[in-house]
């Protein structure tokens, strides 16, 4: 994952509640994040850009007990959402290109 903007869209359609340049719990300490994200159930997940990385870094307490077992699938339908983001957002831009060059 490297787009921000499109991550927010996903969580958005996946029910969390998005906050740029959050707080997130993690292993009983809080953590500073680029992106927060927050699910009615508990479920805290953040991600944030090292300095060093174009991809970003999940950040989540995957032993808290509001996550117990709720995680793993919640990522997975993020995930598979922000992955239908990115492509149809490259379509959008390769359309674009397309249309611009044939003029």
């Amino acid at each position: 994952m490297t787009d921000l903007a499109l991550l927010e869209i996903a969580l958005h359609a996946e029910g969390f509640r998005v906050q740029c340049g959050g707080i997130v719990s993690s292993f009983d300490r809080h953590q500073a994040v680029d992106l927060a994200a927050y699910h009615p159930s508990g479920l805290q997940l953040g991600w944030r850009r090292r300095d060093d990385h174009v991809a970003l870094d999940l950040v989540a307490d995957l032993s808290a007990p509001q996550g117990s077992g709720r995680t793993e699938s919640a990522l997975r339908r993020v995930l598979r959402r922000y992955a239908l983001n990115t492509a149809l957002h490259e379509a959008d831009q390769l359309d674009a290109e397309t249309v611009t060059g044939a003029v």
